[in-house]
């Protein structure tokens, strides 16, 4: 495992976030600084605690910067797995 990767494990669990730590060398903060959107909000994305509410513009933003070419290749829920049926 990667020093990177120990860094981020905590939130390896989300989709979103795995898909930032594997495609991407952006921090949680530049990712969503480049979406417009704070990096608490980003976190609690991931964490399961909120539902991710993007405008278009960054959701074209968000596939972009991950490299997501179509919109079937984004994650449908960006918290972990035993967060998404949890929260409702």
């Amino acid at each position: 495992m990667t020093e990177r990767s120990k860094k981020h494990k905590q939130f390896s669990d989300s989709p979103l976030e795995a898909l930032r730590i594997e495609r991407t060398t952006l921090t949680q903060d530049e990712l969503a600084v480049h979406c417009g959107i704070p990096r608490s909000t980003y976190q609690r994305w991931i964490a399961g605690k909120t539902e991710a509410k993007l405008s278009v513009s960054q959701l074209k933003k968000l596939c972009q910067l991950l490299g997501i070419e179509r919109i079937d290749e984004l994650p449908d829920d960006f918290s972990p797995p035993s967060q998404s049926s949890d929260e409702g």
